[in-house]
């Protein structure tokens, strides 16, 4: 069945909740988004909370803190790709136990360099999750002097403290607890969910939630979200799909035919539209690519029209630059009018 580029764009923009389809306030709202995404980025916090206000209608700020740290009805942590997301906390284990091994093996040449062995990376989760679990929630410098103080490190200073922690959260035994940024703790898995995760992979249902969430989509843009082979995400898509479509002579696959959202979105640093795909030049054209994505791997704000980026924005005074566009297009201002009333 052959279809437009708009269409395809509007289809995805569905899909990730971009229409805002929920009405939820307080915490149960954020995790519905969460779920329904597939989890958010949360290499920044506000970038993850921001993704939240993007796809729903009545939470704040504050509920996306109280989802995590009260209800903890979603847990952060590095899954896809490696990097930090906000997961429901039902997906974690899954997630974990398909991509956790992936990830520490192509992993194992940093460690290397950063002279972390096997056995200092297995004496090292085990100490840090028994304290954990002594200690309630630890910041980085507590952590780094009880790694020194075993001699599993010299300093407590430089990458090897956040690649033990890393390492521990990918073996499902810790996540981030109270705190974001420069105040943020991390906690033993089993003390903060009340029980150790299940890390039983499951590919099908990443496939199933990555296509409701971003489909119409490719095995490679699946491979790309999550971090899976190609071939191991063409295995998953092929299990799950319902729905095939042709693109400019590319097939894409889907778990069902969405008439699309064409609103405007302001979209926060690090949004997952912005990063759920392998061929990104549709909704982001190459002229415009530096203005979204700067190098260093930041991820700007954008403003996004049925699923196409026509502008960045900022959070600081909540400018706009339109790509050279004159007048202020319908929808924005309401956008605007929302972001503040989700900071509060």
């Amino acid at each position: 069945m052959q279809r437009s580029v708009d269409w395809l764009l509007a289809a995805r923009s569905q899909a990730n909740c971009l229409a805002r389809p929920v009405d939820e306030a307080g915490p149960g709202g954020v995790a519905d988004v969460v779920r329904r995404t597939g989890g958010l980025q949360a290499q920044t916090w506000r970038g993850a909370a921001y993704a939240v206000r993007a796809r729903s209608t009545a939470t704040t700020l504050a509920d996306v803190t109280r989802a995590q740290e009260t209800d903890r009805s979603v847990v952060r942590g590095w899954f896809m790709r490696g990097t930090l997301h906000l997961v429901a906390t039902e997906h974690a284990g899954p997630l974990l136990g398909l991509l956790g091994p992936k990830l520490i093996k192509g992993t194992e040449r940093r460690y290397g360099e950063l002279g972390l062995t096997p056995a200092i990376r297995a004496a090292a989760a085990d100490l840090i999750e028994e304290h954990l679990l002594a200690n309630g929630p630890t910041g980085r410098s507590a952590l780094a002097g009880v790694l020194v103080t075993a001699g599993l490190i010299a300093e407590s200073k430089g990458q090897q403290v956040y690649a033990l922690i890393r390492h521990t959260g990918l073996l499902g035994r810790l996540c981030y607890g109270p705190g974001h940024d420069k105040d943020e703790t991390w906690v033993a898995v089993r003390d903060w969910l009340g029980k150790p995760l299940d890390l039983e992979a499951d590919v099908e249902g990443v496939a199933r939630r990555y296509l409701a969430a971003y489909g119409p989509a490719t095995a490679r843009d699946l491979a790309t979200w999550s971090g899976l082979s190609v071939p191991a995400a063409r295995t998953g898509l092929r299990a799950v799909a319902t729905r095939s479509f042709d693109v400019e002579g590319v097939e894409f696959s889907a778990v069902e035919d969405l008439p699309g959202a064409r609103e405007l979105r302001l979209l926060g640093e690090f949004d997952p539209y912005l990063l759920g795909y392998d061929d990104r030049r549709h909704a982001l054209p190459d002229e415009h690519r530096r203005h979204i994505h700067p190098g260093g791997g930041m991820v700007r704000p954008a403003v996004a029209i049925g699923g196409r980026v026509i502008g960045s924005w900022k959070h600081a005074d909540l400018s706009y630059d339109l790509f050279g566009r004159t007048g202020e297009p319908a929808g924005l201002a309401a956008e605007l009018e929302d972001v503040a009333r989700f900071a509060g």
